[in-house]
Parts: structure tokens; sequence; C-alpha cells
């Protein structure tokens, strides 16, 4: 008889004392048996994340409200774009409504890239060259 923390192992059985759970068969396996078992959950396992319902997409009109979020944009200056026809939106009743994919779009087109590191040590070494012959 050995005791151990979870409980007392009396010749293959474990009693465990303190959650009142008995176990009374130990399994010997060889490692390709282990490694066959481990699969088997694995598989189990990944049909069932599998089944899992997918949540819905996001629905492609949005609010001002959302525009604004997704944008970064104060709601004042949406409404001023959208008035000047600068912005993608279109009218639901007399609601301003707006495509995210659009905006997506919109926003992407005014991105502009800053300059890689090369341009910016090309324009310091220029400027630095045009002062020295400058003096």
């Amino acid at each position: 008889m050995q005791k151990s923390n979870s409980g007392v192992t009396v010749s293959g059985h474990i009693f465990t004392l303190n959650k009142f759970k008995i176990m009374t068969t130990i399994l010997q396996i060889n490692q390709d048996e282990l490694r066959a078992e481990i699969k088997n959950c694995l598989l189990e396992t990944i049909e069932e994340i599998k089944s899992l319902p997918t949540p819905e997409p996001l629905p492609d009109r949005i609010t001002l409200s959302e525009a604004c979020e997704l944008t970064g944009l104060s709601k004042s200056l949406i409404y001023k774009l959208s008035m000047l026809d600068e912005i993608p939106r279109s009218y639901y009743g007399k609601r301003l409504v707006f495509s995210r994919k659009d905006l997506s779009a919109w926003m992407q087109q005014r991105t502009i890239s800053g300059p890689s590191a090369l341009e910016i040590m090309d324009n310091r070494l220029s400027k630095s060259a045009k002062k020295q012959l400058q003096k």
C-alpha cells in the first residue's frame, strides 16, 4: 500500500479519499497505443471545434457612430465630408448610412505611406551636402 497526496494506491486500485471518486482500473499501454489515443482525442476535439457555429459576419451597412469608430473621425468631420461628397455614403430614408467595405477602401486610398529610412537618409545627406557647398 502506498500513500499519495490525492489518495491511496492498493494493488492497482486508486481510492481518492478527499474527492469521493474511486478509480478501480489502471491501464498500462505502450508508447504507440498512447500516441493513438492522443491522436483520437485530438481528432475528436477538432471535430467538436469544427461543429461549433461560426459567428455571423458584420453587416456591411453601418451607422454614423460606427463610421466614426471605424475611421477615427469625428461626427462633424464625417458630416462635412459627406456634404462635400468626399466620403462614400448613402441614405436610408433620411438617415446617413455607410458601407463598411466602401469606407475601408476609401481609408486605404487616403493612406499615405511615410518615407522609407533610405529616403530620409538621402534627404539628410543632400541637405548636408548643400550646406557644405554654400560655405
